[in-house]
């Protein structure tokens, strides 16, 4: 079954508040890039303007063995700390998941 991991546009559809899709276009962007730098992603979420495609739907086929772990594991811990005022910036949540997934695998 092809799981459902991330849904852009219906993120975006949850609130009508500007502040809430503002936090969303950014957490997305922030998502994407580090996803797409680690290669996690076996696809481009990204418009040839570096904006994020609107239609963006990311599926469990559309991520790596990691990037499937990361995403059950950490992207909710890390969603977590920016609803609770943290830095959309700081990913350092997402990096070490991604160093502990690593060791896990090896």
């Amino acid at each position: 079954m092809d799981i459902l991991r991330f849904n852009y546009s219906t993120l975006l559809k949850r609130s009508k508040s500007k502040s809430y899709q503002l936090q969303v276009m950014e957490l997305t962007k922030v998502l994407m890039t580090f996803l797409k730098d680690n290669s996690l992603i076996n696809m481009d979420p990204f418009k040839e303007d570096g904006s994020i495609k609107e239609d963006l739907v990311i599926r469990k086929s559309n991520l790596s063995d990691i990037g499937n772990e990361l995403f059950k594991i950490y992207y909710p811990k890390w969603s977590n700390y920016i609803d609770r005022g943290g830095n959309i910036e700081n990913v350092k949540i997402l990096e070490n998941g991604l160093r502990a997934l690593q060791k896990t695998k090896i």
